[in-house]
């Protein structure tokens, strides 16, 4: 086996099992003694090819934001979606990868204070690929006076932050991922359409 092919399943298999440990324990409760346990992984293989624990958190939350920007990008297309068919696919990739939902979860509701900077590097290409879609969305609205796409965008980013902090706070354990993807799609809704129904 060529060494490149060699160092390439070595990271693979670092990266599974760091990717179960810190989707199931968070990145607080996640640890690289339990990750070389599970994996039978020594400690000098594993920091052969990750610096410590923060560099192996950042490649698996880069991971996870990869695949379902990928998943999100051939499912939507910007020309034909809808808010219903954005959450919707959402959800589902969620529901089919379990672990991805709560390792995306854990990586925007409770995000290690220290790797904020590198944490919105991984999510830039999930950002990018929302804004394109929710601005073919917003072009064919009729946004009040004064309002561009652009204003919208951050305003509705504004509101999602709002909604992870406010299940950070209210400690949702393992509905963080449901209630995070619920409180968005309303809070998208009512954004667009307002809270009071028109006749």
């Amino acid at each position: 086996m060529k060494q490149e092919e060699k160092n390439r399943r070595s990271r693979s298999h670092i990266l599974e099992h760091a990717f179960a440990e810190f989707a199931q324990q968070g990145y607080l409760g996640a640890s690289v003694n339990a990750i070389c346990a599970a994996g039978s992984i020594s400690k000098g293989l594993l920091y052969h090819y990750y610096a410590d624990k923060d560099a192996l958190y950042l490649a698996c939350v880069e991971r996870c934001f990869r695949d379902l920007t990928d998943a999100l990008s051939a499912e939507l297309h910007a020309q034909t979606v809808t808010p219903d068919q954005y959450f919707d696919a959402r959800l589902r990739y969620f529901a089919e990868h379990p672990l991805h939902q709560r390792l995306f979860c854990d990586a925007v509701v409770n995000p290690p204070p220290h790797l904020r900077a590198e944490l919105s590097a991984c999510r830039a290409p999930f950002d990018a690929l929302n804004e394109t879609l929710l601005t073919a969305i917003l072009q064919k609205e009729t946004l009040a006076e004064g309002l561009s796409i652009r204003d919208a965008i951050r305003q509705l980013r504004i509101l999602e932050d709002c909604v992870s902090t406010s299940l950070k706070n209210a400690e949702q354990g393992e509905r963080q991922a449901e209630q995070h993807n619920r409180l968005c799609r309303q809070t998208f809704h009512t954004m667009l359409y307002g809270l009071i129904a028109r006749t």
